[in-house]
C-alpha cells in the first residue's frame, strides 16, 4: 500500500483529483466543469487506462479519483476492487454513462463515495459530490480510529485485570498458604514447650522451613512483576533466566541464540521487548502444545530484531484477531501495542498444524527521533 494515500491532508482550498478516463472529450469537459469552482484550486492528474491510474496512485497525494468504469484494460466493477488492492482508503467517485441502479448500488457497496452519471453532472454537482466524497472518507477514518482505540484501550484493561487476577491467586494460593501455615506452627509452640526440647526444635523447624518458602515465593512474585535482573545486569542474562524458569515450568524446550551481544539500550525498550517475548511464552504454554521453542535475538546497526518460534499446533490467525473473546485475540493486540509504543511492529506467522512464528523488529532510534 502506499503510505502517501493512507491520511488525507486535504485543504479547504486544494483538492487534488485523479481522473481515469479514456475519452478525452469527456475528459476535457469534466476539467472545465471543475475548473470554474471558487475558493478551491484543484490539481489535476489524468490516466486514460486504469494501470496509469494505479501507477499516479503509487507516486502521487491524490485525495479524490474520478473513475470511468468502461476503460480498455479494465471493465465494470473490477476496476473500484483493483484500486482498492492497492491504495484501500482512497475515496472513489464512479462518473459513468451507465444509468443503472443496481450497478451504483453494487458500486457503493465495494466502496464507492458516490455514483455519478455523465449525461447528468453540472458543474456544482460534480465539485459537491467531490467534497462529500473527500470528507466522507475522512469521517471514516477517524471514526476506524476511535474503534481501534476502544479496541486498544479494552484490550488493556482485559491484560490489567488478567494481571490482577494472577497476582491475586498467587498471593493466595501460595504465599498466603504459606503463611497460614506458619501461623499454625507458632500457634502450636506453647504446646510443643510442654512436650519437651525434641518437639519444640521439630515445629521451630518447620516455621522456619515454611518462611524459606515464603521468602522464595515472594521473590518470585516480584520477579514476575518487575524481573531485578533486567534492572541490574540488562536484558539478554534476563532473558536466559526466562528461558530457563519456562522450561523448567512447563517442560518444553527452549533454544536461546544471541548472534551478536547488545549493550544496555534504553529501559523503555529492554522491559517492552521482554513483556512481549514473556507475553508470546505465555501464549506458547497455554494454547500450543509444543515441545520446542527458539528464541532469536540480534541486533544490526540501529534495529533489534526478535523471533519467537515454536513447532505447537497453530492457529488461525484472522479467527484469533476478530475475536476478542479470545485471550490470544488480545495477548496478540497487547504485544503490537507495546511494540508500536517503542517504535516497532509484530508480525504474527502462523497457520493450523504448523507452529507459529513472532516477528518483532524495534528502531533503537524511535525515541531520539
Amino acid at each position: 500500500m502506499n503510505e502517501k494515500n493512507s491520511n488525507f491532508a486535504v485543504q479547504s482550498s486544494l483538492i487534488r483529483l485523479l481522473l481515469i478516463e479514456d475519452n478525452p472529450g469527456d475528459a476535457r469537459l469534466i476539467k472545465e466543469y471543475l475548473s470554474d469552482v471558487k475558493n478551491v484550486k484543484i490539481t489535476f492528474h489524468f490516466a486514460d487506462r486504469l494501470s496509469t491510474g494505479l501507477d499516479i496512485l503509487e507516486n502521487e497525494f491524490i485525495d479524490v479519483i474520478l473513475l470511468d468504469l468502461k476503460l480498455p484494460d479494465s471493465q465494470g466493477l473490477e476496476s473500484i476492487q483493483k484500486i482498492f488492492s492497492v491504495i484501500p482508503n482512497v475515496p472513489i467517485i464512479v462518473l459513468t454513462g451507465l444509468n443503472d441502479e443496481t450497478t451504483a448500488i453494487k458500486a457503493v457497496q465495494l466502496g464507492a463515495q458516490d455514483y455519478l452519471v455523465k449525461d447528468k453532472v453540472e458543474s456544482d454537482l460534480l465539485i459537491r459530490a467531490v467534497r462529500y466524497a473527500i470528507e466522507r472518507k475522512r469521517a471514516e477514518e477517524e471514526h476506524q480510529k476511535l474503534l481501534e482505540q476502544r479496541i486498544r484501550s479494552l484490550a488493556i484493561i482485559e491484560a490489567q485485570e488478567n494481571e490482577r487476577r494472577r497476582i491475586s491467586r498467587e498471593l493466595h494460593d501460595g504465599l498466603g498458604q504459606l503463611l497460614s501455615a506458619a501461623k499454625l506452627n507458632f500457634g502450636m509452640i506453647e504446646f510443643a514447650q510442654s512436650q519437651g526440647k525434641e518437639k519444640m526444635d521439630e515445629i521451630v523447624k518447620q516455621v522456619d522451613s515454611i518462611i524459606s518458602k515464603a521468602i522464595v515465593e515472594a521473590r518470585r512474585i516480584a520477579h514476575d512483576l518487575r524481573p531485578t535482573t533486567l534492572d541490574d545486569f540488562g536484558l539478554i542474562p534476563a532473558l536466559r533466566i526466562l528461558c530457563q524458569e519456562f522450561s523448567k515450568l512447563t517442560g518444553v524446550k527452549v533454544k536461546f541464540q544471541v548472534s551478536q551481544l547488545l549493550e544496555r539500550i534504553d529501559p523503555k525498550i529492554e522491559i517492552a521487548i521482554y513483556r512481549i517475548i514473556q507475553e508470546s511464552f505465555n501464549n506458547i504454554s497455554k494454547y500450543a502444545e509444543a515441545t520446542d521453542v527458539s528464541l532469536d535475538l540480534y541486533r544490526k546497526d540501529s534495529r533489534v530484531y526478535v523471533r519467537v518460534k515454536d513447532n505447537g499446533k497453530g492457529f488461525d490467525i484472522d479467527n484469533a484477531s476478530k475475536n476478542k473473546k479470545m485471550g490470544r485475540g488480545f495477548g496478540l493486540l497487547n504485544m503490537r501495542e507495546r511494540a508500536e509504543l517503542i517504535g516497532g511492529k509484530i508480525d504474527i506467522i502462523s497457520s493450523v498444524g504448523q507452529g507459529t512464528e513472532l516477528l518483532l523488529d524495534i528502531n533503537l532510534d524511535f525515541f531520539h527521533n
